[in-house]
């Protein structure tokens, strides 16, 4: 338990597709007094041209400086989101400046130093030991990121892919093309699978939103719980139980928020997508039923 391990307290990377439940996660977590769920995806760590990009030789320092203090800095609709909102341009700079100096000597030591120093100040500011960030490619990147912080756990969040490309498509600023919805889920299930692989046992969970909102909640909240090993969970099942739910996650309506032609396109589609994940082993993909 918490007070018999030395690595506690362990940041928590929640990653998956996008409208997967990441962000409900988060908040969940954000209920409990050991976690501060970051202010928005940071990103700059495991999205592409990020630092895991970097340490794994795929992009340069320099080139991911100009990205952190460019794209990084500010995006999104109206280019609202972004670093900016969790730490401030001059404490940024120092970061990435500490980072560089120490790059060629040991890229992994410096690379530890920036995650900390970009996200540690948001968990201090809250009161917090340590904090939850819910960027999407967190996943994809966990072997790197697993090296880079090997206390650090993560959370692998999965969704039926019918509902997932049925919230892409309704959701602003992503994409309207149902093709392009539905690879998007495709692409990030076939990139865990292959992440989650070259993971130690005990530092990923996997969690269905359906199950934890609706078909076994108790069950799965329970692995959660076991998961983070939370010796006082009272916080965070409160809000569990007031938050999350199948109403909220739409569990079992998604083709009511999608076109009918549209639901038929998705659903025949999954049905022969999961058919052939099942076959490469990828298991953890729900049932079309």
């Amino acid at each position: 338990m918490v007070g018999a391990d030395p690595g506690f307290p362990r940041p928590i990377f929640v990653g998956g597709s996008a409208r997967s439940g990441t962000h409900a996660v988060g908040r969940l977590l954000d209920a409990h007094p050991r976690y501060h769920l970051i202010e928005v995806e940071a990103r700059f760590h495991s999205a592409r041209g990020g630092l895991c990009d970097v340490l794994e030789g795929r992009t340069t320092a320099d080139a991911f400086i100009e990205r952190c203090l460019g794209e990084g800095w500010r995006h999104g609709v109206r280019r609202r989101h972004g670093l900016r909102q969790i730490t401030n341009r001059r404490a940024l700079k120092t970061a990435l400046q500490r980072f560089r100096e120490g790059f060629d000597d040991d890229r992994w030591e410096a690379g530890r130093h920036l995650v900390h120093d970009v996200l540690d100040p948001s968990a201090e500011r809250a009161g917090t030991p340590t904090w939850v960030d819910v960027t999407g490619q967190n996943i994809q990147s966990a072997p790197t990121l697993h090296r880079l912080l090997p206390e650090a756990r993560f959370i692998h969040m999965v969704r039926d892919g019918r509902a997932a490309t049925a919230a892409i498509l309704r959701k602003r600023g992503m994409t309207d093309d149902l093709p392009q919805a539905f690879d998007h889920w495709v692409k990030r299930v076939r990139r865990s699978h292959a992440a989650i692989r070259r993971l130690p046992d005990g530092v990923v969970l996997t969690i269905m939103l359906d199950d934890l909102a609706a078909h076994d909640r108790d069950g799965t909240y329970a692995r959660l719980v076991r998961f983070l090993e939370l010796e006082d969970d009272g916080p965070m099942r409160e809000y569990f139980e007031r938050e999350i739910s199948a109403e909220r996650a739409h569990v079992g309506t998604w083709d009511e928020r999608i076109a009918p032609a549209d639901a038929r396109w998705v659903d025949r589609r999954y049905r022969r997508v999961v058919r052939r994940l099942h076959r490469k082993g990828i298991t953890w993909i729900p049932d079309p039923r």
